[in-house]
């Protein structure tokens, strides 16, 4: 399989330039479209930078709002004027690839990479996550995170380091689960545990709730039940897991805070992803 060696990154933020970076110090030729101009080797004309690609990285997310890929520098092409514009041996790298843009990538590409899919893409960005997490509580709190008392939704990975990070600090943690078996495993690291659908019987007793989980498990039926001067942080994907409608009807302080590792840790966010489009190149060498 041919080696790739010239890299397009097209769109993104301040990960993309890091990642720029990273990649170039591994010995990638770097080009990037759709960034400022300061970044390193940033093209203006689109088509000739892909014919001279050997492969193309998209941002994460491609899109936030399904029509141009996601760009602190407004870019001219949509998506599908962006993908026609790609070969069809042309390797693809993207991240949070919705099911009908992976359609439509690979009818003109025969490999599509999600690299968001990745477990060491999902573990590593699992601790810059739960940093950005301690650092939205302490800009919206008037108390210290020690002491308080903190429900985390969720036990995967990006939950686990969560309730590690805030216990670690002092917090008083109870972890909320769907089963059983996820409260014993949090009783071994010295955590509390609640069954979601208990947790509105208690949810007074908490100063702050976070949720992990990326389907609706904070409704109306705990809102109606936490305290007004409750902080609640959702750091999940799409659909998100809290009914931001009915916490602001019901005059409640719930933030949306998908993409923390970029937002508060860009540098270690874009080597992050840098690594993971290198060992996908690596494995696909051996393919």
């Amino acid at each position: 399989m041919e080696k790739i060696k010239d890299l397009l990154i097209i769109g993104g933020d301040s990960r993309q330039l890091y990642m720029a970076d990273h990649l170039e110090e591994r010995g990638f030729n770097i080009a990037v479209y759709g960034l400022p101009e300061r970044a390193r080797k940033c093209v203006t004309e689109l088509k000739s930078a892909v014919e001279a690609a050997d492969a193309v990285i998209l941002p994460l997310p491609v899109t936030r709002d399904g029509r141009y890929v996601f760009s602190i520098v407004p870019v001219k092409e949509t998506f599908d004027e962006m993908a026609a514009m790609f070969h069809k041996d042309q390797p693809i790298f993207a991240g949070m690839l919705s099911h009908s843009m992976r359609a439509r990538l690979e009818k003109r590409c025969d490999e599509v990479y999600d690299y968001f899919e990745r477990e060491d893409v999902t573990v590593m960005n699992s601790v810059p996550t739960a940093q950005g997490i301690l650092k939205t509580m302490l800009e919206n709190i008037e108390y210290t995170v020690h002491s308080s008392k903190c429900a985390v939704f969720g036990y995967g990975r990006i939950g686990k380091v969560t309730a590690d990070v805030l216990s670690a600090v002092g917090a008083d943690v109870t972890v909320c689960v769907r089963r059983p078996s996820a409260i014993a495993l949090a009783a071994v690291n010295g955590l509390g545990g609640c069954l979601i659908s208990d947790f509105y019987k208690s949810a007074d007793r908490y100063d702050i709730i976070i949720n992990t989980v990326p389907a609706q498990v904070i409704d109306r039926k705990i809102l109606k039940n936490v305290r007004p001067d409750c902080l609640i942080i959702d750091v999940a994907s799409a659909p998100y897991g809290t009914d931001f409608a009915a916490a602001h009807e019901l005059g409640i302080n719930a933030l949306q805070c998908s993409s923390l590792p970029g937002k508060t840790a860009p540098k270690t966010a874009g080597r992050i992803i840098a690594d993971a489009v290198i060992n996908i190149l690596k494995e696909r060498e051996y393919e």
